[in-house]
């Protein structure tokens, strides 16, 4: 049995907590043993707990931040000392590069990397993406890339292709359509008599939230049988409930915060949106797609990679461009029919490569992979 340690510096769950999530719920529990290092407060302390894993904290991990300098000698001697005392063998990082510094400098056998993010490629120049590279290539065995997108980046910056692993983001598709399911005690009225249009992800600056609000107000400017709901928290949340406000439509428009019963909420949706202005997977978008939801989404990285041909399982629009985002939330709700079809063709997708139990097993077989290739 290999030990394994995963080391997360996110304090929301997002993509990376979510992916983490998914994996700690399918793993083999015969093949593996696993823990689990977060800053401490982290929203994800609870959820690795509740997945039967052993779960650490930190004062001294860099929350949402993948560097921090300051703490890093602290960092250092909790990772060691779980390194050793637990005798692990591979450390698995989740961006936190903080701890991938840490899991060298403390002598794991064995350091991997996540990549769930394409933020550095996509806003950097050459010189920022020769560093990433340069950095990856003697931080890890391998990274993995969370999409061909992600994989065709990592190149682009340096990475030795056959360095990076495929392994698509999975969610439990099953469990995530029986929640879908279960009584909320919120009820449907929580948001409104009408049509719902709404976005899951953390409002952080590349979700692309400005946009969607945009959008919503021009919609609005058409029909009044519909509201929007962002669920999810983060840092702009302040800002984006004053954009709201501005654009006029803060009655029309409903912040969730942080909820635990996503896909309930998305149970609600008629359209589902996913405005990011970088996306390197886009685990919300297959959430939709497993509600057979109509989702309309900006083409980029990830998400155009998913959607495949534009129109058929769901719309592309290009990103930060509220007029658009806009015109096909408005087709979709002039046309039902279009929308079911769309999302029924989205639901039968998803099927064929999203699953959480086949990642969690590639996930398992790279680490015995580059164990036994030492």
């Amino acid at each position: 049995m290999l030990r394994i340690l995963h080391m997360i510096s996110d304090t929301n769950i997002g993509g990376a907590g979510r992916h983490l999530l998914s994996f700690l719920e399918h793993y083999d529990r015969a093949k593996l043993e696993v823990r689990v290092l977060c800053p401490a407060g982290s929203l994800l302390v609870e959820r690795c707990a509740k997945a039967g894993v052993e779960t650490h904290t930190s004062p001294y991990f860099a929350g949402d931040r993948s560097l921090g300098w300051r703490g890093l000698a602290g960092l250092l001697r909790e990772v060691s000392s779980i390194i050793k005392g637990n005798k692990i063998d591979v450390v698995h990082t989740h961006a936190a590069f903080s701890g991938r510094l840490a899991a060298i400098a403390a002598g794991a056998p064995c350091v991997v990397y996540t990549k769930h993010r394409m933020d550095w490629e996509v806003s950097g120049g050459s010189l920022k993406r020769m560093v990433a590279g340069f950095l990856n290539r003697i931080t890890c065995r391998r990274v993995i890339a969370v999409s061909r997108a992600v994989q065709e980046s990592l190149v682009s910056s340096g990475m030795p292709r056959e360095k990076i692993e495929l392994i698509y983001n999975g969610i439990d598709l099953e469990q995530f359509r029986k929640q879908a399911c279960e009584r909320d005690p919120a009820p449907r009225s929580e948001f409104g008599e009408g049509r719902l249009v709404g976005m899951v992800a953390r409002v952080e600056p590349e979700k692309g939230h400005r946009y969607f609000l945009e959008a919503a107000a021009r919609v609005l400017e058409r029909r009044k049988d519909v509201f929007f709901v962002v669920v999810g928290t983060g840092s702009l949340l302040g800002e984006m409930k004053e954009v709201a406000r501005r654009c006029g439509i803060g009655e029309r428009v409903i912040f969730t915060g942080f909820r635990e019963n996503v896909a309930q909420l998305i149970a609600m949706m008629d359209i589902m949106v996913i405005p990011s202005l970088t996306e390197a997977f886009g685990i919300s978008m297959i959430e939709g797609m497993c509600l057979a939801k109509a989702c309309v989404a900006s083409a980029v990285g990830g998400l155009a990679e998913i959607a495949g041909e534009d129109g058929r399982i769901a719309f592309l629009v290009p990103p930060a461009d509220a007029i658009a985002l806009a015109g096909k939330i408005d087709f979709l709700l002039e046309n039902p029919d279009v929308a079911a079809d769309m999302g029924a063709r989205a639901a039968a997708e998803v099927e064929k490569g999203f699953s959480a139990k086949v990642m969690a097993g590639k996930l398992t077989d790279l680490y015995y992979s580059l164990m036994e290739s030492k």
